[in-house]
């Protein structure tokens, strides 16, 4: 989707744990979820695709279940609103979408942060790989931090700060790392490259990051 509409940024920032109360779309959805409780969908309408062990054996028939387990959560949740407004749903296969999902990992490295409550992409400088930037003046805001948004922080009264706000009034070296204030996450070292410092979200992606960015046989233990 960044690529297919020649988006500058993309950022997805999720709702922290113990602020799900704060949610609108996670209270959006709950009819939704509830509608699932007492739902069964047969994985065998168009003959068994799996083997004993439950293993997939025939690809196409898998993809003709899963699009009609799909259809079938679309006429079921299209039926009532949400916050008085019409559910549209529509089941869209791989076969008949445009967005592709062949993304290196080199591509990932420059372009990507991922962590646990946080998505971010941005453009890169290279005209070669990336498009002209469409609004400069964000990417020069950004600019001082590697072309992120700074990661979330709790200010002092616990309540998360916004991150325009951080970069425009906090001291840089003061600023916990992505996901740092997580006080459920004691690994966080471990979960950060040895080499550049940088942080990740499991220590596997930790590891090919190593390897394919240091090209070093050293790993994070």
């Amino acid at each position: 989707m960044f690529r297919s509409f020649d988006l500058d940024y993309l950022t997805v920032r999720t709702h922290a744990a113990g602020q799900s109360a704060y949610n609108p779309v996670e209270r959006g959805i709950v009819s939704l979820s509830a509608k699932l409780a007492d739902i069964t969908l047969s994985n065998d309408k168009h003959d068994s695709h799996l083997d004993l062990q439950g293993k997939v054996i025939n690809s196409e028939l898998a993809r003709k279940h899963f699009k009609h387990a799909g259809n079938t959560l679309c006429e079921l949740w299209r039926w009532d609103n949400i916050f008085r407004k019409p559910v549209v749903t529509e089941y869209v296969s791989m076969e008949n979408t445009s967005f592709s999902d062949n993304v290196s990992w080199k591509w990932i490295e420059l372009h990507a942060n991922i962590c646990r409550y946080s998505l971010d992409i941005k453009k890169c400088n290279n005209n070669i790989c990336c498009l002209s930037k469409l609004y400069e003046e964000a990417a020069s805001l950004l600019a001082t931090t590697n072309g992120f948004f700074l990661p979330i922080l709790i200010g002092k009264d616990s309540h998360y700060v916004n991150s325009i706000h951080l970069l425009e009034y906090f001291d840089e070296n003061k600023i916990l790392g992505y996901d740092e204030h997580c006080s459920f996450i004691n690994n966080y070292v471990k979960l950060s490259c040895s080499i550049c410092k940088k942080y990740f979200l499991t220590a596997a992606i930790v590891n090919t990051h190593i390897q394919s960015r240091h090209s070093s046989p050293v790993k994070c233990k």
